[in-house]
Formats: C-alpha cells, sequence, structure tokens
C-alpha cells in the first residue's frame, strides 16, 4: 500500500472493483499517508444509472474523491465525478489492438452472423434482460451462430480465433452503456459489425452507421431481425464496410490512442486546482508518458 500512496503518478483502471482498496484508503482509523505531489488517475468503467449491480454511484464517488482526473465511458456517471471533486474526462472504450488481431481474410469467413456473450440466468436487471429478449428474437435462426461465454470457457487464443471466422460480428447490449470494448474488438476483427443504437450521446466522430458497421435499435427485436436478415442475404457484399469499420477502429480507437487522449487532457490541467505542475515529477512523468505512446503510435502509421 505505501508504494502505491508515495508514488508520483498512479492510474486505477476499473474503480468498481477497487472498492475495498478506497474504502480502506479512507478509513481514519488506517492513517495512510498520500504523497501530497502526487497525481491520481482513475478510470470509471461501469455504468451509474440503471446498473444491475447495487451501489454504483457510490463506488464511482468514492473512487473519484481521492483522484484529482478520472476518466469515464458512462455519460450519467460526470456528475457523481464532478460531485466529488474530480475532474471529469469523457472517453469511448477501446480495443486492445495487440490481442485482437485478424489473420483470417472476410471472404474466407463463414457467411453467418456470429454472437458470443453472457446469458443471464434468473431474475436480472437492466441492459441484462434486453440483452436476453434480443438473443430469443434471433435464437435457431438459420444463419446465426453463438456460444454462451464460458461455457466452455476458452482461452483467449481460441476466443479470438472463433471470432475471426465470421463474416458477420454481431453485439448486444450490456452493463456499459455507449460503444463497448467488444464493439471494437469485433471491428478489428475484419467482420462486418452488428451493433445497437448507442445514442446521440455517444456518437463516434469517424465511425457511422450504414458506413462502417450496420445497426438496429435494440428497443424493438424486429429492427435486429431486419438487420440480420439484410445482411444474410449477401454478407459478401458487406466486406467494403468491414474493411473500412477495420481499419478506422485500428486508427483511431486502440488503447494507445485512448491512452494519449487521457494524458493529454491530464498535461492541460497541469498547475491547477489539486493537479502538481508541469514541472513537477508527476508533471514529468506525464510528458515522458506521452512520448513514448507517440513513438508508439508513428511506429503502427
Amino acid at each position: 500500500m505505501d508504494h502505491i500512496l508515495q508514488s508520483d503518478l498512479v492510474v486505477f483502471l476499473n474503480d468498481h472493483h477497487l472498492e475495498p482498496l478506497f474504502s480502506t484508503l479512507g478509513d481514519p482509523t488506517k492513517r495512510f499517508s498520500k504523497n501530497s505531489g502526487g497525481l491520481w488517475i482513475g478510470v470509471s468503467t461501469e455504468r451509474v444509472e440503471n446498473s444491475p449491480f447495487p451501489r454504483s454511484a457510490e463506488k464511482t464517488r468514492l473512487a473519484a474523491s481521492f483522484c484529482q482526473f478520472t476518466a469515464f465511458f458512462d455519460r450519467s456517471a460526470e456528475p457523481v465525478i464532478r460531485s466529488a471533486g474530480s475532474v471529469p474526462f469523457f472517453i469511448h472504450q477501446y480495443v486492445d489492438h495487440h490481442t485482437f488481431r485478424s489473420e483470417q481474410p472476410y471472404p474466407a469467413k463463414k457467411p453467418q452472423v456470429f454472437w458470443t456473450g453472457k446469458l443471464p440466468a434468473g431474475h436480472t436487471e437492466g441492459e441484462y434482460c434486453v440483452r436476453t429478449r434480443l438473443f430469443e428474437s434471433l435464437r435457431g435462426r438459420k444463419g446465426f451462430s453463438w456460444r454462451e461465454s464460458y461455457q466452455p470457457a476458452l482461452s483467449i487464443e481460441r476466443v479470438i480465433k472463433e471470432r475471426d471466422g465470421y463474416q458477420g460480428l454481431l453485439h448486444l447490449p450490456s452493463n456499459c452503456p455507449g460503444y463497448t470494448a467488444t464493439f471494437f474488438e469485433n471491428l478489428a476483427m475484419g467482420g462486418c459489425v452488428i451493433q445497437y443504437e448507442a445514442g446521440p450521446e455517444y456518437a463516434l466522430p469517424d465511425l457511422k452507421t450504414g458506413e462502417h458497421y450496420l445497426s438496429y435499435d435494440a428497443n424493438r427485436p424486429e429492427s435486429l431481425l431486419e438487420t440480420v436478415e439484410t445482411f444474410l442475404q449477401k454478407p459478401a457484399s458487406f466486406q467494403s464496410m468491414a474493411t473500412e469499420g477495420r481499419r478506422l477502429c485500428l486508427k483511431n480507437h486502440t488503447i494507445h490512442r485512448r491512452l494519449e487522449e487521457i494524458f493529454l487532457a491530464v498535461q492541460g490541467h497541469l498547475g491547477t486546482g489539486r493537479f502538481p505542475g508541469p514541472a513537477s515529477p508527476a508533471g514529468q512523468s506525464v510528458a515522458g508518458i506521452l512520448e513514448k505512446l507517440r513513438q508508439n503510435s508513428s511506429k503502427h502509421e
């Protein structure tokens, strides 16, 4: 614990799963001493409003109260983060482009639509009910293949090979709003992605429905059926869409790009409010990270 508290720069990923850590840090009986010149960055990864998981807003607020800067995926998290005294910064999710790499050319993939994900059992709330309703509308449809994730559990190599085998890749709603990591992973796999409409508040600046992926209305199962039917009538005609979607995804939506966006925003706040200055050890660390990210990006362009 001490090495974290005394570090010049700390990044906390997935704040909800780190609740025990932040609760411990906030325990007055523990008497922890934080580096007064340190910079703490948090990443809020889960839905805050209408989450099927308990105390989501409380967990987000707790983590943000320790961080000068918090990147977040759910638009409804912004006022929660701001009220905790942290600077909120919205980012879209991304693909781990080192891991999700397609090896199959589009014509070699099966001309089918594939989905894999969790099918909740028993009483569920929020987006998982939407997911189940949409899935059931497709179950048994010719040309639709699926596997419930963890049934069986596969290695990441097998998961990637599995997704790489289909021309159509379906994305169903989950607990995370907007364009989630699965959307970008599917694009990176080189398939034609079928994605639910995320809403104007999550609009992407480069990736457009009808140009780089197909979309459907998650509130209308018949909309999903229509989109899947359109694709299955002639899957080969969507190759250029899949190719261009993959190109833009790997150009603008990788983990390196997101880190660069975060640290550029952090750099712009150095020397203001609770942020250490640019010449501080934390500020120099931010500059060094940005330089490494730029060098890495230039190698892959």
